[in-house]
């Protein structure tokens, strides 16, 4: 698709269908649990005249935006998120034995997409985009999601990314955030591992003192004179 470069670029009407976008763990809690609005959505390019592979960022496509997306869950947990929530937020994530896998685990809107050169957001001032602390920005195409709703974990097999829902859930995903926004349903409280303890850099010990040289014991007896006829055990004839 053209994307627009004049800023971000928002939904005009809200769409009925309900779109499965795949997210790693444990990006799935933070959006879940602690606030996240935005999601950034790439491909992986493969190695080229021997360059590594590299990401590459994605923009939806324009039909999708109002529309709903079905977060799922996949089986993979990303290390690089669990440091970056950890050094940008201070979140300690849970495991990934701990938090739902192969699952759909929320509900949102496809609200509005921008980039990094064209929305404010990207250079602070959204918490989720590049918080001060961060070690590095989290993409530079933001999906920027609302009306978002936690809901009961619904186990569903995986599927290509931003395809239709299998249509046979759609009616338990309608149930299940029905039962949220109630709250006759909660969300669980994940267990986190506690953060590591902060040690501090133990201080050098100053080098122990030399010990003091002993004092050299010096003989200053004459020597004897030399015998007139030595022996000389057969080194000369």
């Amino acid at each position: 698709m053209t994307a627009p470069l004049g800023g971000p670029y928002r939904y005009t009407r809200a769409g009925r269908g309900v779109f499965h976008l795949p997210l790693e763990r444990p990006w799935t809690w933070a959006l879940t649990h602690h606030g996240m609005w935005s999601v950034f959505v790439t491909d992986m390019e493969p190695a080229r005249h021997g360059g590594p592979p590299r990401r590459h960022p994605l923009h939806p496509p324009r039909e999708l935006l109002g529309c709903w997306l079905a977060i799922y869950a996949t089986r993979d947990y990303d290390a690089d998120a669990v440091r970056w929530l950890r050094e940008a937020h201070g979140l300690e994530a849970p495991a990934g034995d701990v938090l739902p896998a192969g699952a759909y685990v929320a509900v949102a809107r496809l609200a509005e997409v921008s980039t990094v050169g064209n929305d404010y957001r990207a250079f602070g001032r959204d918490a989720w985009w590049a918080p001060k602390r961060a070690p590095y920005c989290r993409g530079t195409i933001a999906w920027w999601l609302e009306e978002l709703q936690p809901l009961e974990p619904l186990v569903a097999a995986p599927a290509k990314r931003l395809t239709p829902v299998d249509p046979g859930l759609v009616p338990e995903l309608r149930e299940r955030m029905r039962l949220a926004r109630d709250g006759i349903w909660r969300p669980e409280v994940y267990a986190a591992p506690a953060a590591p303890p902060v040690t501090a850099p133990e201080r050098e010990r100053p080098p122990a003192p030399a010990p003091s040289p002993r004092p050299r014991v010096v003989d200053d007896r004459p020597v004897p004179p030399m015998l007139a006829n030595p022996e000389q055990f057969g080194l000369f004839p």
